[in-house]
């Protein structure tokens, strides 16, 4: 495997982004979703950062994927626990494919490659919560 890249995401341009350890209410309808800067990702990506874990610091956010569009194949140091909330996709997780539809839900442990491509027709909503921070390790291919 090849590492790529290994970023820390911004908070979308906040300063102090919210703790997830706090009382806190999110609401797709009324997020601030900024195009996202991470590389290899689909002109079109954006996401809107919902707050961040002060002890892991593992960030909480929506994610907006343009319909046939995704990320490559990669892995991250900490774990991921995602929802999808629209649309429909393939995720590959250590090279099984799994159909996901709105409600699907996935665990990614650490270090397991994985990829997500979104189908063609409406985009792909996604929430995600990080187990630390975030990181992109692509894999060579």
């Amino acid at each position: 495997m090849h590492k790529l890249a290994a970023l820390l995401i911004a908070a979308a341009g906040a300063a102090n982004p919210p703790s997830t350890e706090d009382a806190l209410v999110a609401n797709v309808a009324t997020a601030k979703f900024v195009d996202t800067t991470t590389p290899n990702v689909p002109k079109g990506s954006q996401n809107a950062m919902i707050g961040v874990d002060p002890n892991t610091k593992g960030a909480t956010a929506y994610g907006k994927t343009p319909a046939g569009t995704g990320l490559p194949a990669h892995w991250h140091s900490s774990g991921e626990y995602t929802v999808l909330l629209a649309g429909k996709g393939t995720l590959v997780l250590d090279g099984k494919k799994h159909e996901v539809s709105p409600g699907s839900y996935f665990v990614i442990p650490a270090k397991m490659v994985h990829q997500f491509t979104c189908a063609e027709g409406p985009d792909c909503l996604l929430l995600t919560r990080r187990g630390g921070p975030t990181d992109y390790n692509f894999v060579k291919q």
